[in-house]
């Protein structure tokens, strides 16, 4: 499965300690995201990615070991997103 960005985002970014806000200006959204939110949505911004491929960026984004537990966590953060309309399903 392939994830990309939704194409109409435009994603502006704020970073206190731990935490980041994420202001989407074609939906007027402001999100407060973790650090798994906040490097998933960084890399689908550079383009789309299977999920193994955006598994291991964020992996290596936040220096996570344990790539078992990331993928449950991964798979919680991705649904998030998609229901928020900030990501999306890539059908190619």
């Amino acid at each position: 499965m392939r994830w990309q960005l939704n194409p109409l985002a435009s994603l502006h970014w704020r970073h206190w300690d731990a935490e980041w806000v994420v202001f989407d200006e074609s939906s007027g959204q402001t999100l407060l995201a973790d650090g798994l939110a906040a490097a998933s949505l960084m890399a689908l911004e550079t383009g789309p990615l299977l999920q193994d491929a955006l598994e291991t960026q964020v992996a290596a984004d936040l220096g996570v070991a344990d790539r078992q537990s990331l993928q449950t966590a991964l798979q919680d953060s991705l649904h998030f997103l998609s229901e928020l309309g900030l990501i999306e399903r890539d059908c190619a």
